[in-house]
This record gives C-alpha cells, sequence and structure tokens, in this order.
C-alpha cells in the first residue's frame, strides 16, 4: 500500500517535451495507485486536476499545432482518467480546452539545417500523440476487465511494441495482445495440422478401398474362369488348377499389400489423436474462441473430436461490457458519422442531433459531445474527414442554439469553436478543405450563433 503523496508543485510547461516527461511520470504513478488509501487516492486526483490544468495553461506558448494537438490529447487522456480516480462519485470536467497561443510563432531552423534536425520536431509531436493513443487503448482494456475484443494484432501491435517501455500499462497491454496473438498461432496450426492428416487419413482409407475392391474384382473373375474349365477335359482341368494356384499367389500378394496400407493408416491415425490432443490443450488455454470464420469452416469440416472443441469454444461468453452513459455511448461512437455504412452514418447524425434537441442527454455530456465535434473541425483532423463527413460535423453543431452556446459553462467550448471555425476558412481552406453549398449554409448558421 502506498503512503500518501505530498502536495505536488505547480509546473510552468514551456515546451511539449516538458509536458511529456510529465505525463509519462504520471503514467508510471498510476500504475501503482491499486493498493492506495482513500487519502492518497485523492491526493492523485488532485495532483492529475493541477496537471491538466497547466497543460492547458501552457496553450498560450505553444505555437505549432501539433504540439498543441498533442497537449490537448494528454489533457483529454487524464480527463477520462480523472473518471477511475473520482472518490466522492463527482463527474469531473471533462471538456479543458488549451489557452489561446499568445506568444511569438517558434523560430525558423537557420538555413541550411539537414533534414532530420527540420523533422526532429514533428517527429516528437507524432510519439507523443502515439504514445497517448496507445495509452488510451490500453486503459479501455484495463477498463474493460482486460476483455480479449481490445487487444492489439498484426501492424497496430508492432506500433505499440514501441513503447512498451515508456509505460507500464501499455507494458502489460503489449504482453496480452503479444500472448493472445501467438495462441492464435497455434491454433490455427493445429487446425491445419488436423486438416491436412485428416484429408491424408481419407486418401488412404479410399485407396485401401479402391484396391480391395479391384482385389475382389480380380477374384471374382478368375473364380468364374475356373469354373468354366472345370467343365472341360483334363487339360483344361490343368489349366483350372494352374490359375487356381495364380489367383492364390495375387491374393497373397493383394493381402501384404492391404497389410502395408492398414500399418500406415494406423500410424496416421496415431498422429491424428496426437494432434488433436496438442489442439485441445491449445483450445483449453485460450480465453476466447477464435474470430477467423475459416477456422469455425475447419472445425465444422473435422472429425467427432474436433465437435467437443467447437462446443466448448462456442460456450465462452465474453465478459459484460462497462455501463455507460448515453452521451459516453455516443461519444463513442461518433466517428460513425464518416463511416463508409450511409445508413449508420444518418443513424448517428440524427442520435447526436436528437441529444441536443430534445435534451436526450445531460448538460455535461452535451458539453463533452460537442467539444468532441469541434476537435473533429480542428486541423490536422479535418483534413482527415471526407466531404460527407465535413457536412454531418457542420451540419449537427449548426443545430445548436445560440442560447447553448452563451451557457457559463460553454464559454471556453465557444472560444475554441470561433478559433476552429475561423481556421476552416484560412487561405488554404480552398485548396485542402472543400465544402458543398449545403456545407457552406451550415458553416455560415455556426459562425453566426457563435457571435
Amino acid at each position: 500500500m502506498s503512503e500518501t503523496m505530498p502536495p505536488h508543485p505547480p509546473q510552468t510547461f514551456a515546451s511539449i517535451a516538458d509536458i511529456s516527461h510529465e505525463h509519462l511520470d504520471l503514467l508510471r504513478s498510476s500504475s501503482q495507485r491499486d493498493g492506495d488509501t482513500p487519502e492518497a487516492i485523492s491526493a492523485f486526483r488532485d495532483r492529475i486536476t493541477a496537471f491538466r490544468g497547466e497543460v492547458a495553461a501552457a496553450g498560450a506558448r505553444l505555437g505549432k499545432e501539433e504540439d498543441r494537438e498533442a497537449a490537448q490529447g494528454i489533457i483529454d487522456y487524464w480527463s477520462t482518467q480523472l473518471l477511475t480516480w473520482s472518490t466522492n462519485g463527482a463527474r469531473p470536467d471533462l471538456d479543458l480546452p488549451l489557452a489561446p497561443y499568445l506568444d511569438s510563432p517558434e523560430p525558423p531552423l537557420p538555413a541550411g539545417t539537414p533534414p532530420a534536425r527540420r523533422s526532429k520536431r514533428a517527429g516528437t509531436a507524432q510519439d507523443a500523440r502515439a504514445q497517448i493513443r496507445i495509452g488510451a487503448l490500453a486503459y479501455q482494456w484495463r477498463r474493460s476487465n482486460r476483455a480479449p475484443g481490445y487487444l492489439l494484432t498484426g501492424n497496430a501491435l508492432v506500433e505499440a511494441a514501441g513503447y512498451r517501455d515508456k509505460d507500464p500499462e501499455i507494458e502489460a497491454f503489449v504482453s496480452a495482445s503479444t500472448a493472445a496473438e501467438r495462441r492464435t498461432r497455434h491454433i490455427r496450426m493445429g487446425f491445419l495440422v488436423t486438416l491436412v492428416l485428416s484429408i491424408a487419413f481419407a486418401i488412404l482409407a479410399l485407396i485401401s478401398f479402391l484396391r480391395e475392391n479391384d482385389a475382389r474384382k480380380e477374384a471374382d473373375r478368375l473364380r468364374g474362369q475356373a469354373e468354366e474349365l472345370s467343365a472341360d477335359n483334363d487339360k483344361r482341368a490343368q489349366r483350372f488348377l494352374a490359375a487356381d494356384v495364380r489367383l492364390q499367389t495375387e491374393r497373397f500378394q493383394h493381402a501384404a499389400e492391404l497389410k502395408e496400407l492398414n500399418d500406415q493408416l494406423l500410424a496416421m491415425k496415431s498422429a491424428l489423436e496426437e494432434a488433436q490432443a496438442k489442439l485441445k490443450v491449445a483450445l483449453a488455454q485460450t480465453p476466447s474462441p477464435t474470430s477467423n470464420p475459416t477456422q469455425h469452416m475447419y472445425l465444422r469440416d473435422s472429425n467427432a473430436v474436433l465437435t467437443q472443441a467447437i462446443d466448448q469454444s462456442r460456450a465462452y461468453k465474453p465478459p459484460p461490457v462497462p455501463q455507460l452513459t448515453a452521451g459516453e455511448q455516443l461519444l463513442a461512437n461518433v466517428n460513425l458519422i464518416d463511416g463508409p455504412d450511409g445508413d449508420v452514418r444518418r443513424a448517428t447524425t440524427e442520435n447526436l442531433v436528437r441529444a441536443f434537441r430534445d435534451g436526450t442527454v445531460s448538460p455535461d455530456d452535451q458539453r463533452m459531445l460537442v467539444g468532441a465535434l469541434v476537435n473533429m473541425l480542428a486541423r490536422p483532423a479535418v483534413q482527415s474527414l471526407t466531404l460527407t463527413g465535413r457536412y454531418n460535423v457542420l451540419y449537427i453543431l449548426s443545430t445548436i442554439t445560440q442560447a447553448q452556446w452563451a451557457l457559463p459553462d460553454w464559454s471556453a467550448l465557444r472560444d475554441r469553436a470561433r478559433v476552429v471555425t475561423a481556421d476552416l476558412v484560412g487561405p488554404n481552406a480552398q485548396n485542402d478543405l472543400p465544402m458543398g453549398r449545403d456545407s457552406q449554409k451550415f458553416y455560415q448558421q455556426l459562425v453566426q450563433r457563435l457571435q
């Protein structure tokens, strides 16, 4: 159990590197708080609150857009963490924007500076954003009681592995994802070996049946010839005896071949049973059924021994999903307004409009959702949206009344929305941010209501 933390002195951050350093220190501290007393948890929560305020105030000294985006991401991450570290059941204010930039912009690099140095600044900000994103995924995994559905695979796991030594929570997240991927590979290999052995077993059984059938037909043919010869003279009777000898010889030869095939079948059967036993062990160590549909096809096409493994895997029940508020559920799906499915886009957009118009979510959740939509319009996030996505974001924000924007709790959000909307019609807007006629109409309506 940790001791009560001493008061954390206020800091003044001069750069995104200072903010990232303190962010990493908080991440390390948060992974060691499981056995804390309520007083220690409250002290750590106060430290998070103070850190958010310090980062927000540092926005006045952050002029580069990528630095401001990284700093805002750090604020949003610890805003979400406050829900976990809350000790009195109160819901913290999750919407805390950066302070407006006041200082002069960062001086340009001297002429002749190597390209590696020019890209170092952008690389630092990208690393900070990537670590924040992976840390958020690790937090969601831990909050979901380590549900397997949140684990990473493929290229996402390779990327996250580069940050595992910077945060204990990311280290645990990457280790669990690696172990799950390894188990999945073992299961796939077991299914493949079982399928190959089953096919080989079936082929050998078919060959044995065909050869036995041919031997039976040949024996019947020779027996018929012998019966015809028995009605002839002694010469033909002698021929019959010779044919019978030849028949017996061939039968002995076929019997020897059948014995050899039978031995091969027994060896293949033994190998198949051994592979199935290993497969059962792998399935017993797997926390959830495989998500690959082709593997289910292999299970269905396997023999009766694998049927039991299929039933056991289908009987697995994932852990219950944590309960979210209506606003948090909408926030989790807000990116679907620019998704590939048209019906899903329309349904998500209508649900968001209804949330602001009919009050189906709490005022705090409304402010949180508006903050997320405003951030989607900020550069460079808005550049990744399609024309339909920009249309939907502007449409939803244009339905918010001027009275809502004028609420006292929305003052900082309103100021940030003014900055974001002003940047949409900047000098580069006509080149990289095209908008349709309806989108421009919604944009003008939003600007008027922000005044």
